[in-house]
């Protein structure tokens, strides 16, 4: 009774082990019972076994070799292979490293080769061999309307800054009026913003998608996904009540932020491990086509810099302040100024010149009028005398 009873604990005991100790999460691996048998004294009937749970933990990115299926034959055959000894080989150095070591791959590699690796690696990166067909295509198709967007801002605000009719019949068959340049361009600009706002939205949303395919619950991964789903249409919405070039530029940043959010979620395991690749390539076509509308939006206007005929914005202005101008202009004031001071000065010296002059005459006169007294007071003070 007592021996049937110890070796139901200990089975118990293993069971309950087993449940707590981390396991692989390679697919298909086989289990085998973990419960042994009891004799048949036992008192209880025999458990079933319990599979262990898989739980899959990732430190940095998601390996591949775990979202793929393996070979499980191919594996078996390499484990039943058994090593071959070969004394010939082992040496008394054979496990040593040495201090200093010549480089194995003859030499350092030319600067070429480092350039061609990075196109390489860029090259694999746009090409999204590891995403479905169908998302490919579609996340394609989604920036599309992004594209025609902002190239249409380009060619209505390089319309608004050229000359219409002009002397040349091809740009005049290329150009249309402006007043009906601008009515497009006060058309396209909501669309684009609208639509950026609903890409905005989507990207959150997927990851709520994501959340309740999930069957395992995670507190942690659900509060992200979650947030993020409510964030993204938070920040997208009021930027359809905003300037355009801060509306723009508002949505680049939820953009980037959302790509940045989106790759922490892939590294996690949280989304497929193609996600984070898929979304830096469409987050970089988005911002390319978002930072030409800002470029088309910054020429329109009198005062904007115009985006065609070098030689004329080599030469005019077009409405922007002449500095050169005013720097003449303050010149020539200054000029003027010291020329009145200048003149101003002569007059005073001229002026200081004739009082002089005035009063040496008149001392002269008064000398003059002293000594002819003088001279008449004379000679009657002789008279007198005699």
């Amino acid at each position: 009774m007592l021996r049937s009873t110890r070796s139901l604990l200990a089975g118990s005991s293993r069971v309950i082990t087993s449940q707590r100790a981390p396991t692989s999460s390679f697919p298909k691996l086989q289990f085998r019972p973990l419960i042994t048998a009891t004799t048949s004294n036992s008192l209880f009937p025999r458990p079933a076994a319990i599979p262990p749970i898989q739980k899959a933990r990732y430190a940095t990115k998601t390996p591949s070799g775990l979202q793929y299926g393996r070979d499980p034959e191919e594996e078996e055959k390499v484990a039943q292979q058994k090593l071959e000894a070969n004394p010939e080989v082992v040496t008394t150095e054979s496990s040593v490293r040495h201090f200093y070591e010549p480089d194995s791959q003859g030499g350092q590699k030319p600067i070429q080769h480092g350039i061609k690796d990075d196109l390489e690696t860029v090259k694999d990166t746009f090409s999204l061999s590891s995403v479905p067909k169908e998302p490919y295509l579609l996340g394609l198709a989604g920036t599309l309307p992004y594209l025609a967007t902002s190239l249409t801002t380009v060619y209505l605000s390089w319309d608004l800054n050229t000359e219409w009719p002009s002397a040349s019949n091809f740009v005049n068959n290329i150009l249309i009026s402006h007043d009906t340049a601008r009515q497009l361009l006060s058309v396209i600009e909501p669309i684009q913003l609208g639509y950026g706002a609903i890409i905005i939205s989507f990207l959150g949303a997927v990851h709520w998608g994501l959340e309740y395919a999930e069957k395992a619950p995670n507190p942690a991964r659900t509060r992200f996904r979650y947030g993020l789903g409510v964030l993204a249409p938070m920040v997208a919405w009021p930027t359809l009540l905003m300037p355009m070039d801060f509306a723009l530029t508002t949505q680049f940043g939820a953009f980037v932020l959302l790509y940045f959010a989106d790759s922490r979620a892939t590294v996690r395991a949280w989304a497929p491990s193609w996600y984070g690749v898929y979304r830096f390539v469409l987050t970089a076509i988005v911002g390319a086509a978002i930072f030409i509308s800002l470029i088309g939006r910054m020429k329109v206007g009198d005062a904007k810099p115009r985006l065609s005929g070098l030689g004329e914005k080599v030469h005019a202005r077009h409405g922007e302040e002449d500095y050169t101008g005013k720097w003449e202009e303050l010149e020539n004031k200054e000029k003027e100024k010291r020329q009145k001071e200048k003149e101003a000065a002569e007059e005073r010296r001229k002026k200081e010149e004739e009082k002089n002059k005035k009063e040496e005459e008149k001392n002269a006169k008064e000398n003059a009028e002293k000594q002819s007294r003088e001279k008449d007071e004379s000679p009657s003070e002789k008279d007198g005398d005699d």
